[in-house]
């Protein structure tokens, strides 16, 4: 690329991992963990305007639990060019309301054990993925998981039995007071990338920013596996339940202040200039993952 020309993303470019909230709108629900400010599709969308950003895939937040009629909104707003990422309860759900979510452009589940710290036994942790994977499989939706790399120790070999795209939040979440070479969960999660067993997102590093060796992490993932990566700003930058006031849940939080456009830049910078490189992480792979077309 041409220095002037190093930051500028391609048309379409996609950012895979966002949050709107508008508690006045959609109430939370009555056991959220923590209680964010409004951030609603307007906001979003400037800020996405602000990145050269044509494209956005919703993703449900803790808060709301498995309501999903927020993002469902922001879907018929955005009129065919955004995708979402639902919560639902894979015991109750049934093969209407997924139909109804797919046809306004919901393409995967989460399943998210860290905000409320749930800890899960190896035993647990395949029951549940394949509980979600089989409601989700005859629509091809993806299976998108937040927990810790040491944690995938435990269901790594699970997720190739699944039959479903898996991703893994936020580069699969490294501790951050060690190398990630040096955690457990590590070498599970190169392999699977390496046999494109699972994705990952260029998403959330502002958790760890400080963690040893992270470019080196980085840079190991974009050559193993440049066919499994999208980028994700994690806007609007939740404090979650680690920053509860006073342990006061029903207290208004302020967002994180994250420098979203130096992130960009380092995220630009571990693919060393590469158009191609780039073109795939921002555009061709997230059309993959969300079925755009």
């Amino acid at each position: 690329m041409e220095s002037s020309d190093k930051y500028k993303l391609p048309a379409g470019a996609w950012d895979s991992h966002v949050h709107v909230v508008d508690e006045e709108k959609f109430p939370f629900a009555p056991n959220y963990p923590y209680r964010p400010k409004k951030a609603d599709l307007d906001d979003l969308l400037q800020f996405e305007r602000s990145l050269g950003i044509d494209h956005v895939c919703l993703v449900a937040m803790s808060v709301y639990d498995t309501d999903n009629s927020i993002n469902l909104d922001a879907l018929g707003k955005l009129k065919g060019q955004g995708r979402a990422v639902a919560c639902i309860d894979p015991k109750t759900i049934g093969n209407d309301e997924l139909s109804k979510m797919h046809k306004l452009g919901v393409r995967g589940v989460r399943m998210n054990l860290r905000t409320r710290s749930q800890t899960l036994s190896k035993e647990a942790f395949a029951d549940i993925l394949h509980l979600y994977a089989d409601r989700i499989r005859h629509l091809n939706w993806v299976l998108q998981i937040f927990i810790s790399l040491p944690q995938l120790a435990l269901f790594a070999d699970e997720i190739p039995k699944l039959g479903v795209p898996v991703v893994l939040d936020h580069l699969a979440q490294p501790e951050p007071s060690i190398a990630p070479s040096k955690q457990a969960g590590y070498s599970e999660f190169m392999d699977l990338l390496k046999e494109r067993k699972v994705w990952t997102k260029f998403s959330g590093t502002y958790r760890f920013s400080n963690m040893p060796g992270l470019e080196q992490y980085a840079k190991d993932i974009i050559g193993l596996a440049p066919t499994q990566i999208v980028w994700a700003s994690d806007w609007p930058h939740s404090g979650g339940v680690e920053r509860v006031l006073g342990g006061d849940r029903t207290k208004h939080q302020d967002y994180r202040q994250v420098d979203d456009v130096g992130f960009l830049r380092q995220c630009i910078d571990w693919c060393n200039g590469d158009e191609t490189l780039v073109r795939q992480i921002w555009v061709d792979n997230p059309r993959r993952l969300w079925q755009f077309k």
